[in-house]
């Protein structure tokens, strides 16, 4: 793997943590792809591998539907100012 693509692969966790739980709702890897491949030019692959990766560190949620897989925020982790009165 190239030095750039390193790169990009790293920072693609931080990219795609924020992005899901900016949106709040649940997401295929291909809607993820296709949503930030022009913002950030990440490739297919490495948002699949990276989407699995968050789900198995506990970082994101993810559900079988089917043969699709569907990526999700952890609503337990997120914090609100509305949800701590």
């Amino acid at each position: 793997m190239s030095k750039g693509r390193a790169e990009a692969a790293a920072g693609a966790a931080g990219i795609l943590l924020r992005y899901l739980q900016e949106q709040n709702r649940p997401y295929s890897s291909q809607d993820v792809f296709g949503n930030l491949q022009r913002e950030h030019g990440l490739g297919k692959a490495v948002v699949v591998k990276t989407l699995e990766q968050l789900a198995q560190q506990g970082k994101i949620k993810e559900k079988m539907y089917g043969k699709q897989k569907i990526y999700f925020a952890d609503q337990v982790r997120r914090t609100c100012a509305d949800c701590h009165p």
